[in-house]
């Protein structure tokens, strides 16, 4: 089992980084099959979904109740959302953003802990669904930050006349409606996490100013992202305003990440 998961492992790198050469030679070069990068990217998928399962049987965890391998499947959410919404909404050129993401996570999660104590007098249901939650999240908040990111790098070549790649890329109010619906999608569960991570707090022994940071943040992403959603519907707000402040409220939420990796992370 140890192989299997060693395999699945270096395949999935492997798949993701062909998939992140071949779309970025895509917006490059328009000649440049994209059925390849795409193609690439779904076996990275496969190949990075083989590695968690594997993992988990061989040591006995649940996927969602590691931080190890819940920093991994967020990035598997973020590739199977754009397999989801690449055709409906065109955001095939996303596949940019989204391989090198998930090669990232596959890799950084390789430097974090498998496990902590600190939970275990949790309610273990209502913990998974807290991480599960959050896992998912994150990973449609994740292709929202992509597409937000898209959306603003595309406006400002449309604004300088830098005409070369952008014909390449998905239509501003294509980027502008994929964007809102994923946050539309992750936000109920970002709702869901915040309200029993607060649940959480009290039964958390040695709660350190590490906790409060992480839990400051995780508030401010989820005030950020709400204001981004509110202000959509009563005044408006959409295109690049919306996309900067998906941005921020999507960097919050990898600000929360980082924070419990660097705490996992073996010293």
């Amino acid at each position: 089992m140890q192989a299997l998961t060693s395999l699945a492992f270096y395949l999935g790198v492997v798949a993701y980084s062909a998939a992140s050469t071949l779309f970025f030679l895509e917006l490059l070069r328009p000649a440049s099959p994209r059925r390849w990068a795409s193609s690439c990217l779904a076996a990275g998928g496969v190949f990075h979904a083989g590695h968690v399962i594997a993992g988990s049987v061989l040591s006995n965890v649940c996927p969602v109740e590691s931080l190890h391998f819940g920093l991994s499947f967020s990035a598997l959410m973020a590739v199977a959302a754009y397999f989801a919404l690449r055709r409906r909404f065109r955001l095939d050129a996303l596949g940019v953003l989204v391989a090198p993401l998930a090669l990232t996570f596959l890799l950084g999660a390789q430097f974090v802990s498998e496990g902590s104590s600190a939970t275990s007098n949790l309610p273990r249901g209502l913990l998974l669904l807290h991480i599960a939650a959050n896992v998912i999240g994150v990973g449609l908040f994740l292709l929202a930050g992509a597409s937000g990111a898209f959306y603003v790098v595309e406006e400002r070549r449309l604004k300088q006349k830098r005409l070369g790649t952008v014909s390449r890329m998905p239509p501003l109010a294509v980027l502008d409606r994929a964007s809102h619906r994923l946050l539309l999608a992750g936000f109920p569960l970002l709702t869901f996490g915040i309200v029993t991570g607060s649940l959480f707090m009290d039964r958390l022994q040695g709660f350190s100013g590490g906790e409060w940071l992480r839990a400051s943040l995780g508030y401010a992403s989820w005030l950020l992202l709400a204001v981004v959603l509110v202000l959509r519907r009563t005044a408006g707000f959409s295109g690049r305003r919306a996309a900067y402040g998906t941005l921020a409220g999507v960097g919050c939420v990898l600000l929360v990440m980082l924070a419990y990796v660097l705490r996992a992370t073996p010293g």
